[in-house]
């Protein structure tokens, strides 16, 4: 059942998913252990927003924007860090993942279907998604196992978080745009 899954949520971190984009840049290296990839969109066919819990609306992808995923090759999740045209960083959002790997010396994840949301407002943190893990639990594309490992995952990973002691969250990721793009 893992080939299943693996065929079909296998994500590049050097793709956009984002079908906004419509030129883009990519910078991809790799440090201690874990690779990181930059997305810098240069031109767009408009931004990518998401409405916060206020009602405010807030571009996460627009011209100038960059993505920077950190995927670390020991752990089972990929962050994805939002930051704009004014290398502010905007938010940041984690996939759950079945493993980390590289596949011709590109990185990529088996994604797991489960999400970790960042609320900036209160610095508070949930699951998103939770519907498409068990829908993918249901029609048998994951197993029982693999489910309980991405709440096993994602409740370890959500301690982390509210207690601080994630070491890749904390990664200074505008040091690295401006190592890259000046």
């Amino acid at each position: 059942m893992r080939k299943s899954i693996q065929s079909k949520r296998t994500k590049f971190t050097v793709s956009t998913y984002m079908k906004e984009a419509l030129d883009y840049e990519i910078v991809l290296f790799k440090e201690k252990k874990m690779f990181i990839t930059i997305k810098k969109y240069n031109k767009t066919s408009g931004s990518f927003t998401i409405i916060n819990r206020q009602g405010q609306k807030i571009d996460y992808i627009n011209d100038g924007y960059y993505v920077v995923e950190i995927t670390p090759l020991n752990e089972n999740y990929n962050i994805r860090f939002y930051v704009d045209n004014n290398k502010r960083l905007i938010d940041y959002y984690i996939d759950i993942t079945l493993e980390n790997k590289i596949i011709n010396n590109i990185p990529c994840y088996v994604d797991l279907y489960l999400d970790i949301v960042h609320y900036p407002d209160d610095d508070s943190f949930a699951f998103c998604d939770e519907d498409e893990l068990k829908d993918a639990l249901d029609k048998k594309l994951i197993s029982k196992k693999d489910y309980l490992f991405a709440y096993e995952i994602g409740n370890k990973l959500l301690k982390e978080l509210l207690n601080h002691k994630n070491k890749y969250i904390n990664i200074d990721v505008i040091k690295y745009i401006n190592q890259y793009f000046k």
